[in-house]
């Protein structure tokens, strides 16, 4: 059982994220707007690409990154992928806010968002790790990567049962 603990479910890892998926959905204040994005020529993928609420119609982009708590990445290289990521929006944030705007217009007609909501994307870019499952081996590397990367924001899920 302790091996399959230490290993990584990438499979469990999706999972995971498309529980964060559908139990957020219909949230003005948290649209999730893109998952597993990716550029051409670039290998790595952005988990989930969101737009956080700043006031009315004013959002921001927000990556997350989603990681299993026995992810040996949580040591130090998720605080990497996700300064890139956040730089990559920084650098072309005037053609993501159009992609973007765009792509939030076709999905409302779609009748996948509310008709209701208008948004304008703004600066300011913001970076989240969401980690889930295996509490007690992610407590030690969540405390090892504030160490090493302290304005990290970490957002924890514990499937902890009180009886």
């Amino acid at each position: 059982m302790g091996k399959k603990v230490k290993d990584i479910g990438y499979e469990e890892e999706i999972a995971f994220e498309q529980m964060l998926i559908t139990d957020n959905i219909g949230r003005p204040d948290l649209i999730i707007i893109d998952r597993q994005v990716q550029e051409k020529g670039i290998r790595t993928r952005m988990d989930l690409l969101t737009l956080k609420q700043k006031g009315n119609s004013d959002y921001q982009f927000c990556v997350i990154e989603v990681k299993l708590g026995n992810n040996p990445e949580l040591v130090g290289k998720v605080a990497t992928q996700l300064e890139g990521y956040v730089k990559r929006l920084e650098d072309k944030f005037d053609i993501y806010k159009k992609t973007y705007e765009l792509n939030f217009k076709q999905k409302q007609e779609l009748g996948l968002f509310d008709k209701s909501l208008n948004i304008n994307i703004v600066p300011d870019i913001l970076g989240v790790v969401v980690v889930g499952g295996y509490s007690m081996i992610a407590e030690k590397r969540i405390t090892d990567l504030r160490a090493k990367s302290p304005d990290i924001q970490i957002i924890q899920f514990k499937n902890r049962i009180n009886l």
